[in-house]
């Protein structure tokens, strides 16, 4: 299976020039792919467009060479740099786990989610532990690949190490691509099996 965007552009409202000028990559689900590049080159953006939260004005996503539907559960998981935008505040975490189905102890236990957390809201864990309850979101086996966009840069280095063994691990299990997205060049050297630079 094949995640590609092919010759995408993109711009914001009221921008004078593209943010997203010709851009294309193609993710393998037996690969991790590093999109390397300081904070301003539109790897977020990028990562957005890849996972159908925006659409390019110009080129398109595909998956084996077809659209990709948005309906139902999404196959190109985002996983946010920053856990707050994907989890809804008034909602206390098992409900938040809940909603993609039955609650897999064992992944909870991997990830580091503990039992008290789960009656608690978002805004009672730290980012850290939110981060945790989004990977777990993510790994679902009807996900095909995951877009990982600076995931790890609020965890210390051990639970970064962990986090990222668990889905690397998973997504070796299940055949699911990876698209790691980082500034950090270290970290993209662990994980990746190559890497492309945001230009």
């Amino acid at each position: 299976m094949i995640l590609e965007a092919r010759n995408c552009f993109f711009k914001y409202k009221g921008a004078s020039s593209w943010l997203i000028n010709d851009f294309s990559i193609q993710i393998e689900s037996t690969e991790v792919v590093g999109l390397i590049g300081p904070s301003g080159y539109g790897k977020s953006t990028i990562a957005k467009i890849l996972a159908g939260q925006l659409k390019a004005q110009k080129g398109n996503v595909l998956i084996d060479g077809e659209s990709v539907k948005n309906k139902g559960y999404h196959p190109v998981q985002l996983i946010f740099q920053h856990p707050e935008l994907a989890l809804n505040p008034k909602w206390r975490m098992k409900q938040i786990l809940e909603e993609v189905g039955d609650i897999d102890k064992e992944l909870c236990t991997e990830l580091g989610i503990k039992d008290i957390f789960l009656d608690r809201f978002p805004q009672e864990l730290s980012g850290g532990e939110n981060q945790r309850f989004n990977v777990y979101r993510a790994l679902r086996k009807e996900t095909k690949f995951i877009i990982a966009d600076e995931i790890s840069t609020m965890l210390d280095v051990i639970t970064q190490a962990q986090i990222w063994q668990v889905i690397l691990d998973y997504a070796k299990q299940n055949n699911i691509g990876i698209l790691a997205i980082t500034h950090n060049k270290n970290l993209a050297d662990r994980v990746c099996t190559r890497q492309t630079v945001a230009r």
